[in-house]
């Protein structure tokens, strides 16, 4: 017996009619992955109880470690990314401890980075420019020549319009070049073509009148 084959899924739709966004997939974490953790115990007294475990601690630093931005490990933390800046800049334990391990993860996560791209500088000498430039900016950045202006060249706005001011007084200026001429206000200019009348010649018309 045949099994009957399954309607194709509807696709969800808002309220407007439009599809819905796909879910955000964040990539899995094996806890065998994770760092091992332990924060000492709270110590701040204002608030209430921390959010910042052990468990998403060692999500965090894995995931900066692994070269995700802090908000991305905020996100797999399943924490706001303005949770992670307040505990970044909290005093007091466990916000310390949290603090230095985070800012190690990032040490070492420049520190691997580096390695991989000055072990490749002798394949692609550029790689090895590229660092010299942002390692030793003053002696290998980039140098960008930019021309001067001549010396005897000096302009002052204000002695070009009152020297403007005294043509105009003058009438030296052509029509188009005065700057507070009056305008005449009168009849605007119908862009349109004339209009063709017929127009009758009057001899035909005293040669057609009988006398």
């Amino acid at each position: 017996m045949k099994r009957a084959a399954r309607a194709p899924a509807r696709r969800r739709t808002s309220h407007s009619g439009r599809p819905c966004k796909p879910a955000k997939i964040l990539p899995v974490i094996r806890r065998k992955d994770l760092p091992v953790v332990h924060l000492p115990r709270q110590t701040r007294s204002q608030g209430g109880k921390t959010k910042l475990t052990n468990h998403r601690a060692a999500i965090i630093l894995h995931a900066i470690s692994c070269g995700c931005y802090r908000e991305t490990a905020a996100e797999l933390a399943s924490i706001k990314a303005e949770t992670l800046s307040h505990w970044m800049g909290w005093s007091g334990e466990p916000y310390e401890t949290f603090q230095r391990l985070v800012r190690k993860a990032e040490a070492g996560l420049e520190s691997r980075m580096v390695t991989i791209l000055t072990g490749q500088a002798e394949v692609r000498p550029e790689l090895a420019l590229a660092i010299l430039e942002r390692k030793f900016p003053q002696r290998w950045a980039k140098v960008t020549v930019v021309a001067a202006p001549p010396h005897h060249l000096t302009f002052n706005v204000a002695d070009i319009l009152q020297k403007v001011q005294e043509r105009i007084a003058q009438g030296q200026l052509p029509r188009a070049t005065i700057i507070n001429a009056s305008v005449k206000t009168g009849k605007p200019h119908d862009p349109r073509p004339p209009r063709l009348t017929v127009v009758a010649n009057p001899t035909e018309e005293t040669e057609a009148k009988p006398t």
